[in-house]
């Protein structure tokens, strides 16, 4: 009898878990439309102006405008096709939303070297210290070239 009940225990455990893992009305997660996967692989084959293109058509939707991950995407297609001003306005808009975006992080204080604000890329680096993370060698290079 013990034995049945640590075994249904034990399954409604894991159905919860499950549950929770998939998504939920609660989370603070937003689903990303397919449309956002195909933006990331254009990115990857630096096609910048049509990753663009397709992230704004997603920020259209109010509710993507939340997503600090299409925000940064957005940002750093606008920093690589020399729209800086405008790149800053929305890895500032990620980083209001995920104050610890590490890709924002990197790709702002990326931004502030290419615009020669040395002094706040390194504050940008100094928030990276901490996590000893990919973004914070990352940019820590970038500074020093």
């Amino acid at each position: 009898m013990k034995k049945i009940i640590f075994i249904i225990l034990g399954l409604f455990i894991l159905s919860t878990s499950v549950a929770i893992s998939a998504g939920s009305d609660s989370s603070d997660q937003i689903v990303k439309p397919s449309s956002y996967n195909k933006a990331v692989k254009l990115i990857k084959k630096e096609k910048f102006n049509e990753a663009i293109e397709i992230l704004e058509s997603i920020l259209k939707k109010n509710k993507y405008q939340k997503d600090p991950d299409i925000l940064n995407y957005y940002a750093f297609s606008l920093r690589k096709t020399k729209q800086l001003e405008k790149a800053e306005t929305f890895y500032k808009k990620a980083l209001e939303i995920d104050p610890e975006h590490r890709g924002a992080l990197e790709y702002i204080g990326e931004l502030y070297v290419d615009t020669n604000r040395i002094d706040l890329a390194k504050k940008v680096l100094q928030k990276l210290e901490k996590c000893r993370c990919p973004e914070f060698a990352e940019l820590q290079s970038y500074i020093k070239k």
